[in-house]
């Protein structure tokens, strides 16, 4: 499943931000993620939340700060905390298979 290509490379790049799989960081705040359910057409969902604080007890406050969508190709439609050229980087290679019949090319035979 794509999707779950663009996840694992979404996790990748949040180990190597925060060394967690669910936090990364943006413009000098702290964003986390958590999956919700998945749709019957693969369309992959969930929650992003931002670092509001710190308790007086010391536990971390966060506050919803938005959601994602990944399709079930794996493309990126929303990432809440993620720069778009950043999300991009996360989606699988599609390969574009071009025929060019307007002026095709002509390798004389060996």
């Amino acid at each position: 499943m794509n999707a779950e290509y663009t996840l694992t490379q979404l996790k990748l790049w949040c180990i190597n931000q925060s060394k967690d799989e669910q936090i990364w960081f943006n413009k000098d705040a702290t964003y986390h993620w958590n999956r919700g359910k998945d749709t019957a057409t693969g369309l992959v969902n969930g929650v992003v939340r931002k670092l509001a604080g710190i308790d007086a007890s010391g536990r971390q406050i966060w506050v919803v700060a938005g959601s994602f969508k990944i399709d079930e190709n794996g493309k990126v439609l929303r990432f809440t905390g993620i720069p778009c050229k950043i999300q991009k980087t996360f989606e699988p290679v599609r390969r574009v298979h071009v025929t060019n019949t307007e002026n095709p090319i002509h390798f004389p035979a060996e």
